[in-house]
């Protein structure tokens, strides 16, 4: 359900910032629109099962070295990841230094995040 609610709000980002930003943000079509918000949704998964393998690998040793690394790899991901559309997907354009970190800023206020909270 999360990464379901995720999916939602990276379409809508990316769809109102197209919508009401097309100066800073230019996607050509729906289709674009539907594969960006795919692409930076597979891409979090695999930053997911990444990070969760890393955790698992503490306890062999081998997570001690990864698991920080990870962790600060997360702070630039989402900005990479709006890079790497930018650049290799025909039909997504964002304008701007200011525009990465404003839509860096945006989703990750926007992302629905796992609770610490376990329910009785």
């Amino acid at each position: 359900m999360r990464n379901l609610l995720n999916l939602l709000v990276t379409f809508l980002v990316f769809w109102c910032g197209n919508h009401y930003f097309n100066q800073y943000i230019s996607i050509s079509d729906t289709k674009t629109l539907i594969i960006a918000t795919v692409l930076m949704f597979v891409i979090s998964l695999i930053y997911g099962f990444l990070l969760t393998i890393s955790f698992i690998s503490i306890v062999v040793g081998i997570g001690c070295l990864t698991t920080p690394l990870l962790i600060v790899a997360s702070l630039v991901l989402t900005p990479i990841k709006l890079w790497l559309l930018d650049r290799y997907l025909t039909g997504f354009e964002i304008h701007g230094f200011w525009t990465y970190v404003i839509l860096t800023i945006v989703l990750s206020i926007f992302t629905v995040k796992v609770s610490d909270k376990k329910r009785n």
